[in-house]
């Protein structure tokens, strides 16, 4: 067992909260960065909570001491750049080994908001003189759709993404990768593009929704304007709904691909959107 602990930096989210689960089932001992202690308390005594918040440097020194390898995932925040540049140097400054950072399919290469922010994220990573690894997933199943509020209430996706393909990967995938990249060598200096194996159309979406729940859904490809107005009465803030606009825009643009990357890594298939929504009948149920 490694003597040293991974820390996770943005452990109560999704990813991250999986990726933290992983490590310790695979016997590895795990620091977590928390702003907020308290949501971090689901872990138990299963790793080690420590007080910091990316946003004050000052306070990052005792969760990066000793630390030889770093989980990176920052929310998709105007201050996301800030806020990863803040860990890279506490991370140089530990003298931690290797970074492993979760970036954004496309980043740097799409022109929109969040991309350029994880596109100038990378790039200073690059030039920290560290070793690095770049992790690129493509749109989370656990956010397909982005909200089930129209599903339930008139049984309708509604998505402005035309008849074009989404890549999707399961968060439990990614969340794999990562142990792996964080505890085998050879991944230094790597980016690596993560989806599931297949691409699904939003009518495809919609009718695998519907056999997983025994109910019609109709994909309705909606007008921005349209889909915005489903998010928002959803509760997405306006900054998020307006990212996931840019998000269908290059969708229907064609700029979402498949790559083999997550069952070279994984040395099996990632798991499918059908699985997905079977193993989380609960939540939607």
């Amino acid at each position: 067992m490694a003597t040293h602990p991974i820390l996770v930096i943005g452990a109560t989210g999704t990813v991250g909260g999986e990726l933290v689960k992983q490590l310790v089932e695979a016997g590895r001992s795990v620091r977590i960065l928390a702003r907020n202690p308290a949501k971090a308390a689901r872990f138990g005594r299963a790793a080690d909570v420590v007080w910091g918040d990316l946003a004050r440097p000052k306070t990052l020194d005792p969760a990066f001491a000793g630390v030889e390898r770093v989980f990176i995932l920052c929310p998709p925040v105007p201050e996301l750049e800030t806020l990863e540049a803040n860990a890279f140097a506490a991370a140089k400054n530990a003298r931690v080994g290797h970074i492993v950072n979760l970036s954004n399919f496309g980043a740097g290469s799409f022109e929109s908001t969040i991309w350029k922010w994880h596109g100038a994220s990378e790039n200073r990573l690059r030039a920290s003189g560290m070793a690095w690894t770049i992790l690129r997933p493509t749109r989370f199943m656990s956010n397909t759709p982005y909200t089930w509020d129209s599903i339930r209430e008139n049984g309708t996706l509604i998505e402005a993404t035309g008849d074009s393909k989404m890549t999707l990967i399961d968060p439990r995938d990614i969340a794999a990768v990562a142990v792996r990249v964080l505890t085998s060598p050879g991944h230094e200096g790597k980016v690596y593009e993560l989806t599931a194996s297949e691409a699904l159309s939003g009518a495809e979406i919609a009718q695998k929704i519907a056999a997983a729940t025994g109910r019609p859904v109709r994909f309705v490809d909606a007008p921005p304007e349209i889909a915005r107005a489903s998010l928002l009465k959803s509760g997405f803030p306006e900054l998020a709904a307006d990212m996931v606009l840019q998000y269908f825009a290059t969708v229907r643009e064609g700029r979402w691909y498949l790559t083999p990357t997550a069952a070279e890594i994984l040395g099996r298939p990632p798991r499918s959107f059908d699985q997905w929504l079977r193993d989380h009948a609960a939540a939607f149920a």
